[in-house]
């Protein structure tokens, strides 16, 4: 078998054999059309030992480029994942905060816990799942990619660490084919412009080079009453050749701020089915307001500042790296790959909060706020009546007597995110056929976040700039004012380091001409350090919120309103706040062995055995038992959550057919802590599926391909909850899929991706249910000439209303759920023009 000496046993990269470089340099036309047909043909897993080719390896490993991704019409990174076999990636958060998994591995809470996101083959952030620090959060798809891969399976987590899953990389151009774009796209039916942009090529014989970006502004794909969505990103690179390999720069800078979604109020309407709430459509409205968008808060030590709700996900990342990559002696190769990234912003947005009551009727939340009030004496305050203002915009003073919802607004600093990321490995290629690499990892992860004074606030339930309200007794006591029901409900300050060191080794050989082993291990050792202080449910100090020289209700650290939420504002430098120290080391032994046969050159078999772990990190913090006083794990926590997998595969690849069969079965273990609903719990899963990958060009013209993945999952174990045990996992549905036919002329191609699931339960207790349903996108292009061209695409055509996830697990036909949607009917209109 011949030998490919660009293979590194780290970068789960998938490059193809077209003059040494990646595909996806041009954008889709007739002639990269036919081109796309043998892509399978020509794409190297360089991730297994001996760089085994796509149809040789025993892993499952996907693809795609520029041309398919335009196919999908993604509004957001994590659309772009939606393509993917086994892949579960819920984008109804918008531009970021997205929820993703793989092959019925859980998906309790946000982020990506199993399922590492990777830039240029090292990972974005070495956990995907920090609290409000996903790692698509900072991970932006744009030009400068030129395919985006992902290996699924446990194999994944000897090539990487925390991604006992699998790993999704998003690979850049280099400029190895010169050349260029730009172009601008238009949100037709929503409040979006961006443009696009590239260049590369050669600067001498042996030095080339690439730059790419973008830059937008709008409103977003739903109404927020404001631009949300501004910023941009460049990325560029630089390599110079040498007679044994070659040594690559590259820089990112990346400052973006998109509207993010949370739950907020869906009508349950029965059978697995929701809607909008009167006055107010979450897909494609949100509770964000013109209104409201400054607001006066604190910071965790009770200092006043003021924070901007326009800035939502604020995503900032400045990151520069090296890979070097030489044949050091005859059939030994050394790899190395280094970045350092500098990572800060925030995260602010409306949460439609359950207290004091849910979304409706505002005289609910007036009498609940009432009845359990205290003043700052301990007396309880006067309910015989009350009175419900608006506080701001129009007809502000006016009584009102509608609908409310009650804003617990999420509000968190990102001080520091930022990794140094280093991954060494040296291969030697053996005469008898034997290929051995061995490698060290060190990873240095910081995480300072600041929950800083959340705020509650009660406001109109309206899609159209949600108004703050004012609620009083009888007496004339502001239980609410200016929409303010606590000023500084929860505080938390993180400072957090991680550090991962992991040496780790692969042998792979062949057994005879069509037998090929490869087996590998990793040891990871994480050493944790730092502190988190935090106070919770109202103030521990009387602040003068209005300057009247007068302590009032909602002023006063000793009263509370609804016998709960106190006044004045947390400062955690007085009593009241906890302290926990981190102060620990954990390990976990990763291992995979697999084998393929080839029975014939477009035929192969392969079976893989693989347990990974992942290190649970931040969210270790929020759960009871974990931590000693003095940092340490107690003896009954190990630090990480374990996945054992096993997979059989099938696959079978010509010049106008490909598929490729995997059968699958895992047990994870998942310890996890949820902000949202405050429950902990520690689980094992298990799941057994098959998943589907195809491409059938049927003439020269039409070309059918898509996957097709079914699991049957269930919890088997539940340490806090045995009611739960045998039910099905949150969000998993027997069967999701994505269909793309495609039909391509000279001058235009038309087609469709129909992207769909069965019906799943939205909560573990597996009442509520979300219908099955199938999302219609579509997309067009006509190529006025070969450098200019026209695309029209639209996303969820015939405008579903879905739900990815609900608050609540159970709810009456006719109620309120909060629950995130996925986008309504989007439309974009894009020009591109290609130059040399």
């Amino acid at each position: 078998m011949k030998k490919h000496h660009t293979l590194n046993a780290l970068t789960l990269a998938v490059c193809t054999a077209l003059s040494g470089t990646a595909f996806a340099q041009e954008s889709a036309t007739p002639e990269t059309e036919a081109k796309s047909k043998e892509k399978f043909e020509q794409i190297v897993v360089t991730a297994a030992p001996g760089g085994a080719t796509m149809q040789e390896a025993s892993v499952s490993v996907s693809a795609f480029d520029e041309e398919d991704i335009l196919k999908l019409a993604p509004r957001s990174t994590a659309e772009v994942f939606r393509a993917l076999p086994g892949i579960r990636a819920e984008s109804s958060g918008g531009g970021g905060n997205a929820n993703i998994t793989i092959r019925g591995i859980p998906l309790a809470t946000g982020g990506s816990k199993f399922l590492q996101l990777h830039e240029d083959s090292l990972p974005v952030l070495e956990y995907g799942d920090i609290n409000f620090g996903n790692a698509d959060n900072f991970l932006r798809y744009d030009w400068s990619v030129a395919n985006v891969e992902a290996v699924r399976g446990g194999s994944a987590s000897t090539f990487a660490s925390n991604s006992p899953g699998g790993v999704i990389n998003m690979i850049s151009n280099t400029g190895e084919a010169g050349g260029g774009a730009i172009g601008t796209s238009f949100g037709v039916d929503y409040e979006e412009f961006r443009l696009d942009f590239r260049y590369g090529g050669e600067i001498t014989d042996d030095l080339y080079y690439h730059i790419a970006g973008f830059a937008r502004g709008g409103e977003g794909p739903r109404e927020t009453g404001y631009n949300g969505d501004q910023g941009g990103q460049v990325k560029f690179n630089i390599t110079k050749m040498l007679d044994n390999g070659h040594i690559r720069f590259y820089y990112k800078n990346l400052d973006d701020k998109v509207s993010t979604y949370l739950p907020s109020p869906v009508l349950v309407k029965g059978d697995g089915e929701y809607g909008p709430v009167p006055g107010y459509d979450a897909s494609s409205q949100a509770l964000n307001s013109a209104y409201n968008t400054n607001i006066s808060t604190f910071d965790s030590f009770g200092n006043p500042e003021n924070r901007d709700v326009r800035d939502g996900i604020e995503s900032k990342v400045s990151s520069f790296g090296v890979e070097v990559d030489l044949e050091v002696a005859e059939n030994l190769f050394l790899l190395n790959k280094f970045r350092i990234s500098d990572i800060s912003g925030g995260f602010i947005a409306p949460f439609t909060d359950g207290f004091p009551a849910g979304p409706g009727d505002v005289s609910n939340f007036a009498s609940a706020l009432c009845a359990g009030a205290l003043d700052g004496d301990g007396n309880p305050l006067n309910c015989d009546s009350t009175t419900v203002t608006l506080a701001n915009g129009p007809g502000a003073g006016d009584v009102y007597t509608g609908q409310a919802f009650t804003n617990l607004q999420f509000d968190t600093r990102i001080n520091d995110l930022g990794n140094m990321i280093n991954d060494f490995s040296l291969r030697k290629e053996f005469d008898n056929g034997i290929d051995l690499t061995v490698g060290y990892y060190y990873s240095n992860q910081d995480i300072a976040t600041s929950w800083s004074s959340w705020q509650t606030f009660i406001q109109t339930l309206d899609g159209d700039n949600s108004q703050l309200l004012n609620i009083t007794n009888g007496d004339g006591v502001e239980l609410v004012s200016d929409g303010l029901l606590s000023a500084s409900f929860l505080s938390w300050e993180w400072d957090l380091n991680y550090v991962t060191k992991a040496p780790y080794m692969n042998i792979g050989f062949e057994l005879s001409d069509n037998i090929l082993i490869d087996a590998s291990v990793r040891h990871d050792t994480t050493e944790a350090s730092g502190e988190l202080i935090s106070s919770c449910c109202g103030g521990n100090a009387d602040f003068d919120l209005n300057g009247n020289g007068v302590i009032e209700q909602i002023e006063d650290a000793s009263a509370t309103n609804s016998g709960f939420i106190r006044g004045g504002v947390i400062n955690l430098n007085r009593a009241g706040a906890a302290s926990q120290i981190v102060d620990y080391s954990a390990n976990n032994t990763s291992y995979s062995i697999g084998g393929s046969y080839l029975l014939t050159d477009s035929q192969t078999f392969f079976a893989r055995y693989s347990k990974g772990g992942r290190a649970i990190a931040d969210r270790l913090l929020q759960i009871g038992g974990t931590l000693n006083a003095d940092g340490s794990l107690t003896s009954t926590t190990s630090g990480y959550d374990t996945t054992k997998q096993f997979e059989i595969g099938y696959k079978y690849g010509t010049k106008d057919l490909m598929v490729n069969a995997t059968l699958f079965d895992t047990v994870t273990e998942d310890t996890q802590a949820e902000v949202t609903s405050g429950l902990t719990f520690m689980r094992e899963y298990e799941a057994t599926g098959l998943e589907l990958e195809g491409r059938w060009n049927a003439t020269d013209n039409f070309v059918m391909s898509g996957n097709l993945t079914w699991t049957d999952a269930e919890i088997s174990d539940d340490v806090n909850n045995a009611a739960l045990v045998g039910n099905t996992p949150r969000r998993q549905a027997d069967w999701i899929w994505t269909i793309t036919p495609e039909y391509v002329t000279d001058t235009w191609s038309v087609g469709a991706s129909l992207q769909g699931s069965t019906e799943y339960f939205v909560q573990d207790n597996n009442d509520l249910k979300q219908d099955g349903y199938t999302l219609v996108n579509l997309f067009a292009t006509y190529w006025v000439n070969d450098q200019f061209s026209v695309s029209l695409n639209m996303n969820n055509a015939t405008d579903e209303f879905i739900i990815t996830e609900s608050e609540e697990g159970s709810a009456a036909v006719g109620s309120y759920v909060r629950a995130r949607p996925l986008n309504g009917r989007t439309t974009v209109l894009s020009l591109k023009y290609m130059f040399e």
